[in-house]
């Protein structure tokens, strides 16, 4: 108790709330709430750890807003009345946290659906209606590979109506050119994306992720002067963001498509620390399945290659010198046993077959 100093903690609060999203906001929000752990503010701390939520969530590191989540529904549920203000929060961050659970296959497909169930339980509770609740299994179903079940949420939730808790128009515009890219309809994934592309809509994460998606419907379909300018675009955007390591794979996949191998290195050089320390394992698999794809064509023509990677990585070499062979080889260890655990979580083999053939064009 003796440490605890409210002035300290209302000042990294402060601070946090001026910064983008990203490490830095994360790190003095954590700060913040350990401090306030000593003082034993309950209401302060649940307000702090629902501010840890979204920044872990918008962040990229999904693995400490589920624990803080965790607490702050736990408080909730046992007193709906002390913490009735914050209901709102807590029924937005819960379809946060289901937006990105297909990142960590550890979770269990009945684990998923058992918080889909209380998620869709709380809403009904509230007055909600179920669109969340459809759009939520459409992202999972989607990004698991399960396309049957991906088309059935997407109708479910397509014909479900508007309401408060609904996603904002930009974030579903852009999941809906995401669906259709995944399951190859380019053209319809391209006026799925067209308001996001085209500025029209926007929100925090789009069209940030949507200029990134499109590169490949864009580029299948030979329109390649907006691809570039996307390309350039979109990278501006995702650069300083680790939520966004998937579509920095998305990225190096396009570049390596344009033969744009420069460019490519450097990205892989730049985020490689990322995707070493990420919990996000399906965003470091598109970043991985990208990487492998770009040095196997530059084994071609090279077998060692001359890069600035960081010292944390096991086959760093302080001359900077790599063998291409080598580092294919060591991308392929790390991208087999994962791939086969999602694979064993979604029962399909999506993530070591259609994956690795989506950022190969």
């Amino acid at each position: 108790m003796s440490d605890y100093d409210p002035e300290k903690v209302f000042e990294l609060q402060s601070e946090a709330y001026f910064l983008p999203e990203g490490e830095m906001k994360l790190r003095l929000l954590e700060e913040a709430a350990n401090m306030a752990e000593t003082g034993r503010d309950v209401d302060l701390l649940f307000h702090i750890k629902m501010n840890v939520v979204s920044a872990a969530v918008m962040g990229g590191h999904l693995e400490k807003g589920m624990p803080a989540f965790a607490w702050c529904l736990a408080q909730y549920q046992a007193d709906p009345e002390r913490f009735s203000h914050s209901e709102f929060d807590i029924l937005w961050n819960f379809k946060n946290i289901l937006h990105s659970v297909d990142e960590f296959p550890q979770l269990a497909l009945d684990q998923v659906e058992a918080l889909r169930d209380q998620m869709a339980a709380l809403y009904r509770a509230s007055g909600f209606n179920m669109r969340p609740v459809h759009y939520t299994k459409l992202i999972f179903a989607m990004r698991a590979g399960d396309f049957a079940q991906a088309a059935d949420s997407f109708a479910d939730y397509q014909a479900a109506g508007r309401d408060p808790m609904a996603d904002c128009l930009a974030c579903e515009a852009d999941s809906d050119a995401e669906y259709f890219m995944l399951i190859g309809e380019n053209e319809q994934a391209l006026k799925a994306g067209a308001k996001p592309l085209s500025g029209t809509l926007k929100c925090e994460e789009v069209p940030n992720r949507t200029l990134n998606n499109m590169l490949r419907p864009l580029a299948l379909l030979g329109r390649y002067e907006e691809a570039d300018r996307y390309q350039k675009k979109g990278y501006r955007l995702i650069k300083s963001n680790p939520v966004f390591l998937g579509h920095v794979g998305l990225q190096i996949a396009y570049l390596n498509h344009r033969e744009q191998e420069t460019t490519a290195l450097k990205m892989f050089e730049t985020h490689l620390p990322v995707a070493l320390d990420t919990f996000q394992l399906r965003s470091r698999c598109f970043f991985y399945y990208a990487a492998k794809h770009l040095l196997e064509r530059l084994a071609k023509q090279d077998a060692a290659l001359k890069l600035i990677l960081p010292q944390a990585f096991p086959l760093y070499q302080e001359s900077g010198e790599y063998e291409v062979a080598a580092l294919i080889a060591w991308l392929d260890d790390q991208l087999q046993p994962v791939a086969a655990q999602f694979d064993q979580r979604n029962g399909n083999q999506y993530h070591s077959r259609e994956l690795a053939e989506l950022l190969q064009y």
